[in-house]
């Protein structure tokens, strides 16, 4: 029995010597098969590499990316020339996964107000071979992933073309800066979301939005159709406060809380215009709420972001040039007299008249003023005028922002039991007094015509200066579009 089995070893032996072949048993074989499969795969991603630079040098590049500004695509590229243009999201199994995790999350833009199909994330099959097809989805992916991040931080609405009074400071990151932030994690479609803003406000906007989209087929089927330039279409809350916020009022409302500094502060005053409200935050927490007066609609409080950094018990008011030209001018060329009459002091230099008014209980700005440097020169203060606070619609002013109770206010921003309220009033008189913060107090001017009510329900509120419909029809939501959130 040996002996046969030691000649059919032989033989069979001897046929593979001959074959020229090797014998490798299955376990050993499949380390084989899967080196020719590692070895096809790094011949691919190279010749996708090579398609990339071909595309970079060439310019012949996406659609997505040709339409950016010539600083912005140089930046993009410079980011693929420092990899040696390798691609981001093809080549093994790790690239797969953050692929996969970047194309859920474009596709999902709706979720969060935007337009899904503004963020292209093609789907490539798995056996797909063709490198030109491959280069190019991988520049689109890292385009889409770049222009969702900037979208997410306010970069949809150039504010300034709406109003030179919307002058939010936008950080707007450069694409590179993206791309190097992506490449640092393994959920990319996390980190991409962590663009958008996290503030409870727009997070219950969001909320209602995936809500609506059970009921509601698209957006388009709530307004009509129209191809009208932006219009300022101003309301009242009283005009509009028992109707219900449709998908159109949510979308804007998510788009301007990206005008909000993504980190408010850890104590900050956040006044929402439309609600005539000021909010004192500290740590988290409403601290105080007082009411408000804001701009009129021919004078509107502009909107942006500052710091207290000091304020004036018994202030002057130094009449701004506008309001010089506009109102005094007038007056004086029918009453010469009337300045000195209304307790105002004239000074003229040369073509310029400059109009102050002392401290005083007349005094435009009350017994305080609450500094905050910023180039609409507009700043918080008490008023004369305390019976326009028991109206329920308050846009009176020039511009700026009175308070209700202003002692009040102080006592909160100073933090000080030097500076109590009682100890502030007693500072009234005709001496102007100025008190430094020991750290400068973050001031948010916002525009909010949706909120969360005091029972948890999203309500609307007046648009006073008529901003809604401007920034509806520059997101273009006056137009038919099918958003997938709302399918």
């Amino acid at each position: 029995m040996r002996s046969i089995a030691s000649t059919l070893f032989l033989c069979l032996a001897s046929l593979l010597l001959i074959s020229g072949e090797p014998y490798a048993f299955a376990e050993d074989r499949a380390p084989a098969i899967e080196a020719r499969d590692t070895q096809s795969s790094l011949d691919l991603t190279n010749r996708i590499t090579e398609e990339i630079k071909a595309l970079r040098l060439s310019g012949s590049l996406p659609a997505i990316i040709m339409k950016w500004p010539k600083a912005d695509r140089e930046n993009f590229l410079n980011f693929y020339t420092a990899r040696n243009d390798a691609p981001l999201w093809f080549g093994g199994t790790i690239l797969d996964e953050r692929r996969e995790s970047l194309q859920r999350r474009l596709l999902s833009a709706d979720e969060d107000g935007m337009n899904a199909s503004d963020y292209p994330a093609p789907l490539i099959s798995a056996t797909e071979t063709d490198p030109r097809k491959i280069a190019e989805a991988d520049l689109i992916l890292s385009a889409s992933a770049v222009a969702f991040a900037r979208d997410a931080r306010g970069a949809r609405i150039d504010t300034i073309k709406l109003s030179k009074l919307i002058t939010p400071r936008l950080v707007i990151p450069r694409p590179t800066m993206v791309l190097a932030d992506l490449m640092g994690t393994q959920n990319v479609g996390d980190r991409l979301q962590s663009y958008q803003p996290h503030h409870n406000g727009y997070l219950d906007l969001k909320a209602k939005l995936l809500e609506l989209r059970e009921t509601t087929g698209s957006l388009s089927q709530t307004v009509p159709v129209t191809k009208a330039l932006p219009q300022k279409t101003r309301t009242t809350t009283a005009m509009v406060g028992m109707i219900m916020p449709s998908a159109f009022d949510i979308v804007v409302n998510m788009e301007r809380w990206r005008w909000v500094p993504p980190e408010l502060g850890e104590n900050y005053i956040f006044v929402n215009l439309p609600e005539f409200t000021l909010k004192f935050i500290r740590k988290g927490e409403i601290a105080y709420v007082t009411r408000t007066v804001v701009g009129k609609p021919d004078t509107p409080t502009p909107l942006f972001s500052a710091a207290i950094n000091s304020l004036i018990i018994n202030p002057s008011w130094h009449v701004p040039q506008s309001i010089v030209r506009n109102e005094f001018l007038p007056k004086l060329a029918e009453d010469p007299a009337f300045a000195e009459k209304s307790g105002y002091e004239i000074t003229q230099d040369g073509d310029m008249t400059y109009i102050r008014q002392p401290p005083g209980e007349r005094n435009a700005l009350g017994f305080v003023k609450f500094n905050l440097p910023n180039e609409h020169a507009v700043y918080l203060h008490d008023t004369p005028m305390r019976k326009l606070f028991a109206n329920t619609d308050r846009a009176y002013s020039h511009g700026c922002v009175r308070v209700e109770n202003p002692f009040s206010l102080a006592a909160m921003v100073l933090k000080n039991p030097k500076y109590a309220e009682d100890a502030l009033k007693s500072f009234v008189g005709r001496d102007e007094r100025v008190i430094k913060l020991e750290e400068p107090l973050p001031v948010h001017l916002a525009y909010f015509t949706v909120i969360t009510g005091e029972d948890g329900q999203l309500k609307r509120l007046g648009d006073i200066y008529g901003y809604d419909n401007l920034v509806l029809t520059t997101l273009k939501l006056d137009q038919h579009r099918s958003f997938a959130a709302l399918k």
